[in-house]
């Protein structure tokens, strides 16, 4: 395991050179919900509601040109999901106070293939290939479903979850430590420091997995749960607000703050890339004129590139090894 505590220098030479290729405001999207890669969008019409929630009378499913997969009548729904292969979970959320769901699973074709009710709705979403759909329930634990509303198990109670993208492993943040489960079976232990977890990943192929604390990035083997690499800046001002683990590198995003009073706290930001070996290869800062607790937010995309979205764009990067 190696330890790194890296300052904040003014420029890293790059292994990697990443470039932006495209940069779009928030909020500039057509569609009200989008799956994680942009694959799949929904548009919706909005039913009579009251102040608390709006159901949708409507939604309709679009593909990344803007074509229409299908369309039908909504119910009760006031939350989509969808999955990057065209997967939907309609939500009939009951607003925060009770905080009763009940989910409505729909297949490729937009046809129902079943339902579950939920005590009280919190974090949730899909494997990213679809296989498996996530619900940490605030009264029963994470319940985890096929994409046809099947449950299979129930990991227990969490603060926090990732899920693989094969959807055969989960990862649990718990008070005292990160569980790491394999088709439900629980397989490794991680200790942690805080109960504070920020951020949590898998890498693709389900090999590698990462957590972020307020100050410190971890990286650990799956098969054995023994520790790749951490990463503690010196820059004590650095606060890691997430994370993003790929096959061969992980991407983070840190908010510069300089602490209660100073000009511009929390409109500065950072963006870290993390080569095969752990070593920081390239780092950029990021301004912005509005804050969000969730900003800067890092996720890798198809075709070697990854996204940062702050509370203002939505930023594409290209990277490749020289």
């Amino acid at each position: 395991m190696r330890m790194l505590v890296l300052l904040l220098l003014p420029a890293l030479l790059s292994a990697l050179a990443p470039t932006l290729v495209s940069e779009r405001p928030v909020g500039a999207d057509v569609w009200q919900f989008l799956s994680p890669s942009g694959n799949y969008g929904a548009r919706v019409e909005y039913a009579t509601g009251n102040t608390e929630f709006v159901p949708f009378a409507r939604f309709e499913l679009l593909d990344a040109t803007g074509k229409t997969v299908y369309a039908r009548s909504a119910g009760g729904h006031t939350v989509l999901d969808i999955s990057d292969n065209g997967l939907v979970v309609g939500v009939d959320f009951d607003g925060p106070v009770s905080g009763r769901a009940k989910l409505h699973f729909y297949d490729a074709q937009g046809r129902e293939r079943g339902t579950a009710d939920v005590g009280f709705w919190d974090r949730h979403g899909f494997s990213a290939g679809g296989s498996v759909y996530c619900v940490q329930d605030g009264k029963r634990g994470l319940r985890v479903f096929t994409s046809e509303g099947k449950e299979l198990y129930n990991a227990g109670r969490c603060n926090r979850f990732a899920v693989s993208a094969d959807g055969r492993r989960v990862a649990l943040a718990t008070d005292e430590a990160i569980l790491l489960l394999e088709v439900g079976v629980r397989t490794a232990s991680i200790p942690i420091a805080s109960p504070f977890v920020r951020g949590m990943a898998f890498s693709p192929d389900g090999e590698r997995f990462g957590y972020c604390e307020r100050r410190t990035l971890h990286v650990f083997r799956v098969r054995d749960a023994s520790r790749e690499f951490e990463y503690r800046p010196a820059d004590a001002r650095l606060q890691f607000i997430s994370l993003d683990v790929g096959n061969d590198f992980v991407v983070a995003g840190l908010d510069i703050d300089g602490g209660r009073g100073t000009a511009g706290r929390h409109r500065r930001g950072l963006v870290v890339l993390f080569d095969s070996a752990g070593a920081p290869a390239w780092q950029q800062e990021l301004t912005y004129t509005k804050w969000n607790i969730a900003v800067p937010a890092v996720r890798f995309e198809p075709g070697s590139t990854f996204g940062v979205r702050t509370a203002d764009a939505v930023r594409e990067y290209r990277y490749k090894e020289e």
